[in-house]
């Protein structure tokens, strides 16, 4: 069973993983990925942010780096979201652990829709380097983590998000990027304003990212998907 405790655990454990791992590459270093790959818009409405037209997911991976010669960030295509639908019973594995796929109740198909296009967007402004877009998807409480795993770090005091997540996040081979934004999702477990959004990403690996609703709309609630079978 999947309590409100490991829930915030998930979400945090995500970060640590992707973020600390990154602070160790960058070291002391001055420069950032950022001074590299520079973020192509900065709104905080993520529909006006998305490049996408709200189609394309990823496996909750990592962000390609731009081209180096010119600055700018990496405009290589992305996959359509695909909402197949069909529930949890899908994913469910006899004998395994079942934990995430019972989480909650099933949502109706329109709840499913709405999580899977947010998740989508913000996995596509991932791979297209737009930082204050992807950002703007990520819920309050992966945004916190991120200040605190940054003001550890010493080098990140007074940046704001686009900046740290620009800086924190590894790059993304180019071959693999269209795979990042992979997403045919089949399932959103939800109770009161938490979910898990289940899908098929790359070569059908089974994911389930962590949703939060906040005032009345859904944030990704971890920097990167949990794998499932």
């Amino acid at each position: 069973m999947v309590t409100r405790e490991g829930i915030r655990r998930i979400a945090a454990l995500s970060a640590i993983v992707i973020a600390g791992g990154a602070l160790v590459a960058c070291g002391d270093s001055s420069s950032t990925a950022t001074d590299t790959a520079p973020a192509k818009g900065t709104s905080s409405d993520p529909s006006k942010e998305s490049k996408s037209g709200s189609k394309g997911t990823g496996d909750g991976g990592l962000q390609p780096q731009g081209d180096e010669s010119s600055g700018s960030p990496p405009s290589g295509d992305t996959a359509p979201l695909k909402v197949s639908g069909g529930g949890a019973d899908q994913y469910r594995t006899e004998g395994g652990d079942n934990s995430i796929q019972n989480f909650g109740e099933e949502s109706e198909e329109s709840e499913l829709e709405e999580a899977a296009t947010v998740l989508h967007d913000y996995l596509v402004a991932r791979a297209e380097e737009d930082w204050p877009a992807a950002c703007a998807y990520l819920a309050r409480t992966v945004t916190d983590q991120l200040d605190v795993l940054a003001s550890r770090s010493g080098q990140f005091e007074g940046q704001d998000c686009a900046k740290i997540l620009g800086t924190l996040t590894p790059p993304l081979p180019t071959a693999v990027r269209r795979e990042s934004t992979i997403v045919d999702a089949g399932s959103l477990r939800l109770e009161d304003e938490r979910a898990f959004l289940i899908y098929r990403g790359a070569e059908n690996a089974g994911y389930a990212a962590l949703m939060e609703r906040e005032d009345g709309a859904w944030k990704v609630g971890a920097l990167a998907a949990t794998p499932i079978p």
